[in-house]
């Protein structure tokens, strides 16, 4: 059975910020950038990706991981992408 559960998210944040466990993508934007990368295409299968990103555009990289770039894009927010939408050589 199924009940209604309201989740307050800034009691938990707080919570969670006076035990030391911090968000850490709070933070990207303003780290130091990694590397920077160059958008190929905007192709995606499965997402809408061409509102914010460019081909042809250099992105700041600010976090990575095995299958996704976290970048400043098009929104100035930062957001994750796969990987195959960049080249790093540029």
């Amino acid at each position: 059975m199924r009940t209604n559960v309201s989740i307050d998210y800034t009691s938990m944040w707080r919570h969670n910020y006076k035990r030391g466990v911090v968000m850490i993508h709070l933070g990207w934007r303003e780290r130091e950038t990694l590397k920077k990368i160059k958008c190929i295409h905007t192709d995606a299968k499965k997402y809408i990706v061409n509102n914010a990103l460019t081909v042809g555009k250099v992105y700041d990289v600010k976090n990575e991981t095995d299958e996704f770039y976290y970048i400043i894009d098009n929104t100035g927010k930062v957001g994750g992408y796969y990987k195959e939408y960049f080249q790093e050589d540029i």
